[in-house]
């Protein structure tokens, strides 16, 4: 926990690796339930808005503990972040089809027919149209 009081201190833009125990995806392993980015984003930028949000590194880098490069995010921005890094480990939708589904797709098909076509859900399918088109339709 002295590394993560540390990381709180730093004033950096620089990444902040954690050097010590991680789990399979990176992230810093404090003990069994407690994760260094957490208890970071926690301490820097107060508790959990809502149960669902998650934390979101604007780095892109896992292990990194930086206050300055964590936040609180939805599941949906985490993912949006994880595609413009290229740390999605198993994008379904890529940036071409994003943007084509955005920007054409959605304006000759049904949002469900098109998720049953990439392997997504109806609400992905949404969320893209509202990100590349501005939610018009």
């Amino acid at each position: 926990m002295a590394f993560i009081e540390g990381a709180l201190l730093t004033e950096t833009d620089d990444c902040i690796p954690f050097p010590f125990g991680r789990n399979a995806d990176g992230y810093a392993r404090l003990g069994n339930d407690e994760y260094g980015h957490v208890v970071v984003c926690e301490r820097a930028h107060g508790p959990r808005p809502t149960p669902d949000s998650v934390v979101a590194h604007s780095c892109g880098h896992a292990p990194c503990v930086n206050k300055r490069h964590v936040r609180w995010a939805t599941h949906a921005d985490n993912a949006d972040d994880r595609a413009k890094h290229g740390t999605n480990r198993r994008p379904k939708v890529g940036p071409r089809e994003i943007e084509f589904i955005g920007s054409e797709l959605a304006h000759v098909m049904r949002f469900r027919d098109i998720a049953i076509m990439h392997g997504v859900s109806g609400s992905t399918i949404a969320s893209i149209v509202r990100k590349v088109a501005g939610g018009r339709r």
